[in-house]
Formats: structure tokens, C-alpha cells, sequence
């Protein structure tokens, strides 16, 4: 965004001076009248004397700027401050440089006399549809000072859930991760040791021996191609989850893997029933509701489930009946929801079994090391007798040997 060289007088008289960001020059002078400032000179300001900018290192807008964003913008609306103004207010406050940026452009959208829904929606990375679907909403029934509320409490339960999710793979990934550290200076280190003893001795090696020592072989010989190998899997695995059947494909894994899939199922579910539960409150059609959920909810399997409602919905079918098809969502749910339809308080009951489902992957979580310690020491357990035996049978009959000589 072009930066403007000012020079001004305040409401006092006195001389004032600096600098500003705005999409034109008619922008920036309007900007400085909203300041109480008299421009005395106005020019455009050089560009950098790089003559680009490095997109790439620029900070990342994060949730927790967007919540904080939605939080104070709710209360200073609510306060009878006008958004315009409540937008740059914040926007000159912000320390994400990316962020202010982005709400300095959103504010200049609005002066030229856009809605601020479709100066929200020239952002997409930064403004999911779920939240510009919902201001517009708020925009048209009077009530964004409530929507941006609602819209913070969805983005703190997002964030919520992430860390949920962080937690949950963290352990079973510093243990893996050791382990593998371990066998990588086993393999490094101790092994070739042991294997220069085992070949200067005419003696019919163990299988678990042989396999260990043709093992150090490939290790030490052809270390470059075992790392070039593991990074082309690696990278032909991103390629392909990046494709609709490769994530459709990962995504029905991780509702399908030991321990972790009902975490993650129950995970899904409490962000449907909450994200439903806030839409429907915010005055969008059923239709629309769904559309945003199944996009929401960031798992292919259950979004095409969601899509199947929303079809059944436009066929005149109830919520409830098309969901009882799915292997999904749990009876629970249909429950519920069957429940809140028939009563006329569908949006309650959604935030009930949302409440419910945060409260089962917390108890999921902190006894996820419980469940997962077993298989985790099975595992470690199994190397540690294959190194056993590879190492120890060799120097039982070394010992025998030199016990008959």
C-alpha cells in the first residue's frame, strides 16, 4: 500500500508531521481529516529502495490476532463508535505488520463505499467464508456487534481445539522420535563394533545377526540413497494427500486409526454442532449453514456427509433423517438434533452436545498416555530384543569357543 508524506495542522494550530498508508490520495487526505488534521503538503513517499517487497517474510496473520481483532472491534461497536473508525483505530494499534496491513485496505474499501462483508472478502486467506458469510449476515439483521462476539468465541474454540489436537500427537511424536535418535546412533556407533568382532570369527551367525549386520551395511554404505529414498516418499506422500482422493483417503485414516480416530471424530463433531449452532442464530438459510459447515468441519468424509444433508434439505428431507444414514455421526447427535427440531431449540441442543464432545476429548487427551503406552512399549520392547539377540546369541557361542579352546 502507497505510504503518504504529511504535513498538517491539529484543531490547537500547531504544526504536525508524518507518515501514512492509503490506497490514494483522496483516501489519505480524508484520513487526515478524520484526524483532526489541516493538510498543509501531501505527497505519495518513494518506494523502498529495494523496489519489492518479500511477501514470504512477512508475519502470518494468527487466530489469536483475529480474536483479538473481533473482541475489541465487537466492543467498541457495541460502545456507539462507528466501524469505520473502530477499524483503523485497531488497525493503528496492530503489531502484525501483515494483519494491519490488511485492515488498513479493508478500511479504505469501506470509505470508497464498500460493505464491510465485501471488503472482508477480497481477503480470503485471512477471512474464512464461515466469518464473511456471518458478518454479512450481522450486517443485514443490525446485530455484528453480537456476530463479531459469536465470531470470537468460534475462532477461540478453534484455536481450542488445535492445541487439543497438539496435545494429542505430541507424545506418541517425542517418542517416536527418540526412538529412532536411539537406533540411529545404535546403527552409528555400537553396531559396526560389534560386527568388525563378528566377521573376523569363522562362525554361522544367527538370522536376527545377519539381518542386523546387512542392515549397518546398507546404513553405512548407501546412506545417501536411504535418505533420498525416505524424502521422495515423503515428498510423493504430500503430493498425493494434496489430490481430493489422496486427503479423502487420509482423512477417513485418521477417523479409522487405533486411539486416535474417535479423538478426532469427537473433535469433529463438537466443530459442526457449535459452527451449526452459531449460524443458525445468526439468521442464515439451513442451506447456507451447511454449505459453510461442511467446509468447517476440514474432513472430507464428514464435509460429504454434511453435503448429503444439505441436498436432503433442499428435497424437503429433515436434518436428522439424512444424518441417521451416516456412519459418522454418532446416535448421540441424531439424537439431539432429532430432539432440538421436534422442540423448536435445535441451537441449544447443538451447543449441549458441542459442550459434551469438548468435555470427552479432554478426558481423551489427558488419558491418551495411558492408552497409548502399551502399544508404544511393545514396539520399543520388540527392538530391544532384536538388538538382543542380534548382539548377545553371537557372543554366547564366542564365549563357548573360546571356553573349548
Amino acid at each position: 500500500m502507497p505510504i503518504f508524506n504529511y504535513r498538517a495542522r491539529d484543531g490547537a494550530g500547531l504544526a504536525v508531521a508524518g507518515t501514512l498508508e492509503a490506497t490514494g490520495l483522496d483516501i489519505a487526505r480524508m484520513r487526515l481529516g478524520e484526524m483532526g488534521y489541516i493538510p498543509v503538503f501531501l505527497k505519495e513517499g518513494k518506494a523502498g529502495k529495494s523496489g519489492f517487497s518479500l511477501n514470504f517474510l512477512k508475519p502470518k496473520v494468527k487466530d489469536k490476532d483475529i480474536i483479538v481483532f473481533n473482541r475489541q472491534l465487537a466492543t467498541l461497536f457495541s460502545a456507539g463508535i462507528p466501524l469505520l473508525s473502530g477499524i483503523q483505530g485497531l488497525a493503528e494499534q496492530m503489531q502484525n505488520k501483515t494483519f494491519k496491513e490488511i485492515l488498513l485496505k479493508v478500511s479504505a474499501d469501506i470509505q470508497t463505499g464498500s460493505s464491510f462483508s465485501d471488503a472482508l472478502a477480497k481477503h480470503p486467506k485471512v477471512f474464512s467464508e464461515l466469518y464473511i458469510n456471518m458478518v454479512r449476515a450481522g450486517e443485514a439483521s443490525g446485530t455484528l456487534d453480537d456476530i463479531l462476539g459469536r465470531l470470537a468465541s468460534l475462532a477461540e474454540h478453534a484455536a481450542e481445539i488445535k492445541a487439543k489436537i497438539k496435545a494429542a500427537t505430541r507424545y506418541p511424536k517425542i517418542v517416536i522420535s527418540a526412538m529412532l535418535i536411539a537406533i540411529l546412533i545404535l546403527m552409528k556407533f555400537v553396531v559396526p563394533n560389534f560386527m568388525a568382532i563378528f566377521e573376523q570369527v569363522d562362525l554361522e551367525l544367527p538370522l536376527a545377526t545377519r539381518m542386523l549386520i546387512e542392515a549397518n551395511r546398507l546404513f553405512t554404505n548407501y546412506w545417501y540413497a536411504l535418505f533420498v529414498g525416505v524424502g521422495a516418499l515423503f515428498f510423493a506422500f504430500k503430493t498425493y494427500t494434496k489430490t481430493y482422493r489422496g486427503h479423502r483417503q487420509l482423512d477417513l485414516l485418521k477417523l479409522k486409526v487405533p486411539v486416535f480416530g474417535p479423538i478426532f471424530l469427537k473433535i469433529a463433531m463438537s466443530v459442526f454442532t457449535r459452527t451449526m449452532s452459531t449460524l443458525n442464530r445468526s439468521g442464515l438459510s439451513i442451506v447456507e449453514n451447511l454449505k459453510i459447515c461442511a467446509e468447517v468441519v476440514e474432513n472430507i468424509p464428514i464435509s460429504e456427509v454434511i453435503n448429503d444433508i444439505e441436498q436432503g434439505v433442499k428435497r424437503g428431507e429433515s436434518v436428522t433423517a439424512t444424518i441417521k444414514k451416516s456412519n459418522f455421526f454418532t446416535p448421540m447427535v441424531v439424537q439431539m438434533m432429532s430432539a432440538g427440531e421436534e422442540s423448536g431449540e435445535l441451537d441449544s441442543m447443538l451447543v449441549k452436545v458441542s459442550e459434551y464432545y469438548d468435555m470427552e476429548v479432554d478426558y481423551s487427551i489427558k488419558n491418551i498416555a495411558s492408552l497409548i503406552e502399551p502399544i508404544l512399549l511393545a514396539f520399543l520392547g520388540a527392538i530391544v530384543l532384536f538388538l538382543m539377540l542380534a548382539i548377545f546369541l553371537p557372543m554366547w557361542d564366542l564365549t563357548k569357543l573360546a571356553e573349548m579352546g
